[in-house]
């Protein structure tokens, strides 16, 4: 082959800090952390010396493949003719200009309503595919005459934009290009760093963001920094974790969507060069992408479906690359790898009780998921696993399978929120549960998958350790990931190397300020993605999403299935806990204990999470029960903010 250069991971994971100092994103999944920028950290995992909250950054490597190294081969500076690399990255955040975050309307994921008429079983995807309403340009909002605004089709979803007073903008989405909305785009430009040991800001500027500096409770004037290792490799951090709206009274009225903020989550793409002994510049053939999220307070348990997870899926069924198990069809034939393709998705179950009071029937049935056995899974097991689709519906009138009860995981569906575009609960990969399909049809391997070299292991794990559902909108990135045209289509003779390469456009092709207010506004991304683009479906404020996404009351919904007894289901504890065992008890406690009261005129648990976010423990695996403890809580800071605003409940 002819030698190509490819920068690793393919998508970088960056979490937000308070702390000036960091560590590495693991590169492996349900991994803690092993690098740090300095020795200077506290006895803990994730605090600095001053028990500040230290930033994950994302590392970035390029990788050489030739018919030499197949599988890749670092690149470093000073070393076999390379002077030094240059990379060049490009930070945004385009929350505060995008469409108002609504479950799944806009996804192109299924019907408007639970009252929509649905194809024959068959004759076209369902829910959690391509399906019927295409974009968030289908259903524009108007005035309704009273000072708000209503969808012009009744019987669909609104569409409104985010938007803010301060800055003169509205929620109509036809004013989505107006240069009034120019500024909710937080553009931080293109950063370049050349050679070792080496640093630039993702400042914004405040001549441009003048009101940055006065948003409540916490402004914002960075979205992070770019840095050069000792060896040339990029390392990104996100920004600080700040929120603040501009509005004179801080309300935080909704889970996704409030009227005013502004916070420092951001994405964009990672470009590179070579700069070699000879004078010669060889541009890298491959770039990357940097996503900005939240931390991950329980870094060593994995989602029951992982960001990995969700996007094989997509790379396997819609984009060719596993022929030997989908070529338009799953392939009855094809073995699962047992501890690499089965074991993964049944011991994740057996965790979650540690991150959430999971009822001990529940916790007692779990031991047994895990058998060697298949006739065993597929008589005691098997029937009771939630997929996707009507074709894992032994009655297809019943609705899809991500609207029944009493399946597993037990957990909150794409939108057991409204019944727009319903998805109750939470089901398998269509991947997965293919594999779970042949396993207890007794069609499987105990041998492991080949190895993968170094540069794709980072792509996989920087991604298992990331939310792959639900995504009501989730926690680093939502279903945008399940749009094909966002990707980067697999080359000829492709190799896992190339999987999950987001299709940026060419950096020279945009100008900072000026980014596009309404690049996907009809679901399609084939020109290609832009700096800010990948978040820009998340909550605004992050906080509030992350605050109220513990559990899910789903009695009002009725679409297709019978009102059950237990209605709550969890989010995404492996991620957000929900309940804990404090380090040293056992009395399991909630993971926001202290938290002041809400009231129907404020959601103040929501606001006190923007503040006290940073203060909150990790949930880390012991040598001891329970088996994973809360630690580096710093519970005096979260009880000063209740004593000064509210009564802890």
């Amino acid at each position: 082959m002819s030698t190509l250069y490819k920068i690793h991971p393919a998508i970088g994971i960056a979490r937000v800090g308070d702390s000036d100092q960091y560590y590495i994103a693991p590169d492996a999944p349900g991994a803690l952390p092993t690098e740090y920028s300095s020795a200077a950290t506290n006895t803990g995992a994730f605090r600095d010396a001053n028990s500040r909250l230290l930033k994950q950054a994302a590392k970035f490597k390029i990788y050489q493949y030739d018919d030499a190294h197949p599988e890749g081969i670092e690149v470093v500076s000073g070393q076999n003719g390379v002077a030094s690399i240059e990379w060049t990255a490009w930070l945004a955040s385009k929350k505060s200009s995008w469409f108002q975050f609504e479950q799944q309307t806009g996804s192109g994921m299924g019907p408007y309503t639970a009252n929509a008429q649905r194809p024959a079983s068959g004759s076209q995807p369902f829910a959690n595919d391509q399906g019927y309403e295409q974009n968030n340009l289908n259903n524009p909002t108007i005035p309704d005459g009273s000072g708000g605004y209503k969808p012009t089709d009744k019987d669909a979803p609104n569409n409104p934009l985010r938007y803010n007073k301060s800055l003169n903008t509205t929620p109509i989405p036809t004013s989505i290009n107006d240069a009034a909305r120019q500024p909710l785009i937080l553009d931080a430009g293109p950063k370049t760093v050349n050679g070792p040991s080496q640093r630039q800001e993702f400042s914004l500027d405040s001549n441009q963001y003048p009101f940055l500096s006065t948003l409540k409770p916490f402004p914002i004037s960075t979205l992070g920094s770019a840095i050069t290792d000792a060896s040339g490799n990029l390392i990104i951090l996100g920004g600080n974790g700040d929120s603040g709206t501009t509005s004179d009274t801080i309300l935080i009225n909704a889970y996704a969507n409030n009227e005013g903020w502004f916070d420092d989550i951001s994405d964009g793409p990672v470009t590179a060069k070579i700069h070699m002994d000879d004078q010669t510049v060889v541009e890298v053939d491959v770039s990357a992408w940097v996503t900005v999220a939240p931390p991950a307070y329980a870094p060593q348990v994995i989602n029951q479906v992982n960001m990995y997870d969700n996007m094989y899926d997509i790379f396997v069924r819609k984009l060719g690359a596993n022929p030997a198990l989908y070529s338009g069809s799953f392939n009855t034939g094809y073995k699962p790898s047992y501890p690499d393709e089965i074991v993964p998705i049944l011991s994740r179950p057996a965790v979650y009780q540690y991150m959430c009071n999971i009822p001990v029937r529940g916790t007692s049935f779990h031991g047994e998921l895990l058998t060697d056995d298949p006739e065993t899974f597929r008589e005691r097991i098997y029937d009771y696993i939630r997929g996707r689709g009507d074709q894992y519906q032994a009655n297809p009138k019943s609705g899809p399978a991500e609207n029944r009860s009493g399946l597993m995981p037990f957990l909150a569906g794409d939108n057991p929120i409204s019944n727009n575009t319903i998805s109750k609960y939470l089901g398998l990969t269509e991947t997965q549960y293919f594999m779970l399909s042949q396993y207890a049809a007794g069609t499987y391997t105990t041998s492991p998958l080949p190895p993968v070299g170094a540069g794709t292991a980072s792509d996989i794990g920087n991604l298992q350790n990331c939310v792959g559902g639900a995504f009501s909108p989730g926690i680093e990135i939502t279903w945008i990931t399940r749009n094909t045209s966002i990707y980067k289509p697999l080359p000829t003779g492709f190799g896992p190397s190339d999987f999950f390469r987001i299709n940026a456009k060419a950096m020279s092709s945009l100008t900072q300020y000026h980014l596009s207010l309404d690049n996907g506004a009809n679901n399609d991304y084939s020109g290609g993605l832009e700096p800010g683009d990948l978040s820009k479906y998340m909550a605004q404020p992050w906080q509030a999403d992350f605050n109220e996404c513990s559990i899910q009351n789903i009695s009002n919904l009725e679409l297709n299935s019978p009102r059950v007894a237990t209605t709550n289901y969890w989010w995404w504890p492996a991620q957000r806990p929900y309940a804990v065992f404090p380090q040293g008890q056992a009395e399991q406690l909630p993971w926001t204990r202290g938290f002041v009261s809400d009231t129907n005129a404020n959601n103040f648990s929501d606001i006190q999470m923007v503040t006290c976010w940073k203060y909150m423990g990790f949930v880390i695996e012991m040598n001891e029960e329970p088996k994973y403890q809360e630690t580096e809580r710093l519970t005096d800071e979260i009880n000063a903010y209740s004593h000064e605003h509210g009564t802890g409940n």
